[in-house]
């Protein structure tokens, strides 16, 4: 007899397919943005309704049960199914009502979000961008719970199920006050080494993507003083002898009567910025819109850097 529709809640299914996808009840739990135990509760409702324990706790963490797996593709494609359904059949960018929500990273807000703002604001000047500042480490859970649309920066170590495609290409440089001791020429790997640094590090990692960096070629920098808001910076290094590492496409922003640049002694000091979304948004519209909306900007910004700036294909 087949199952009645009207007795499952469509929550159930998508607790499984967040499931599914996470393989841990912690990580589902904050995917949709539910307590552990709520989500538990849910999971036990449906091992009752489907007559399967569905998970199994493992070493490896929770393993699909093989009902599980005969079931998943088919409730994975309904729920897709469902959620097209329910958005609108076509895109129109015109329409007052739409908004997107990007997370912007500070370098991604300086270097292509005045490009982005300025191309909607003359293709589909109805259409609202919210933009967020938001740590690398929150962005998968915003993009599964739908918060944001798009995350846009340099995001590495991102889940595979997320799509990406490249939008512009960056390197450091050393930015310092003039009148510092080093300013005015290049300086050494060992100048570079012994001087006095202040790190801008906006999440809560152990360490900072230009540590990394440097550690990945084996080498260790002084680093003086830490700040978590790049806005700091600039007045932190215009009173001090410290070095900041800044990067190339965000000199216009800083006064050169102010401050010297020069390049960092060190091989491969390079960081390639991306945009970050959900695979459930691929086939979207609208999100198919803004993918294109923020690959003109992209090519925009190639085009004023002299073409070293490269947007690539989205992959996936």
């Amino acid at each position: 007899m087949p199952m009645n529709l009207a007795n499952i809640d469509l929550k159930l299914l998508v607790v499984f397919d967040a499931m599914m996808a996470e393989g841990s009840v912690s990580r589902a739990a904050a995917r949709l943005g539910m307590s552990q135990p709520a989500l538990s509760n849910a999971l036990n409702r449906l091992r009752l309704l489907l007559n399967d324990r569905l998970f199994l706790r493992t070493a490896e963490g929770m393993r699909p049960t093989p009902r599980a797996i005969e079931i998943s593709g088919p409730i994975q494609s309904a729920m897709r199914q469902i959620e097209e359904a329910l958005e609108p059949t076509a895109f129109e960018p015109h329409d007052p009502d739409w908004t997107f929500s990007l997370a912007v990273s500070d370098h991604a807000s300086v270097v292509l979000l005045p490009l982005l703002i300025e191309h909607i604001a003359r293709v589909a000047p109805r259409v609202t961008l919210n933009i967020q500042s938001r740590p690398n480490e929150e962005l998968p859970a915003l993009l599964d719970n739908g918060e944001i649309d798009l995350a846009v920066g340099v995001i590495p170590n991102l889940p595979r199920r997320f799509k990406h495609m490249a939008v512009f290409e960056d390197k450091y440089l050393c930015m310092m006050r003039q009148g510092h001791p080093l300013a005015g020429r290049p300086i050494t790997l060992e100048e570079f080494l012994a001087a006095d640094q202040l790190s801008v590090k906006p999440g809560i990692s152990d360490i900072s993507r230009v540590d990394r960096l440097l550690a990945e070629a084996g080498l260790k920098r002084r680093v003086a003083t830490t700040v978590h808001q790049f806005l700091a910076a600039p007045a932190i290094v215009s009173r001090s002898d410290l070095i900041v590492l800044v990067f190339e496409k965000m000199v216009p922003i800083f006064d050169p009567s102010r401050f010297y640049f020069c390049s960092v002694p060190v091989p491969n000091m390079q960081v390639a910025a991306t945009a970050v979304w959900g695979d459930v948004h691929s086939e979207l519209p609208a999100h198919k819109w803004l993918r294109r909306q923020l690959a003109a900007a992209a090519r925009q910004l190639a085009a004023e850097s002299g073409g070293d700036v490269r947007p690539l294909s989205a992959a996936g």
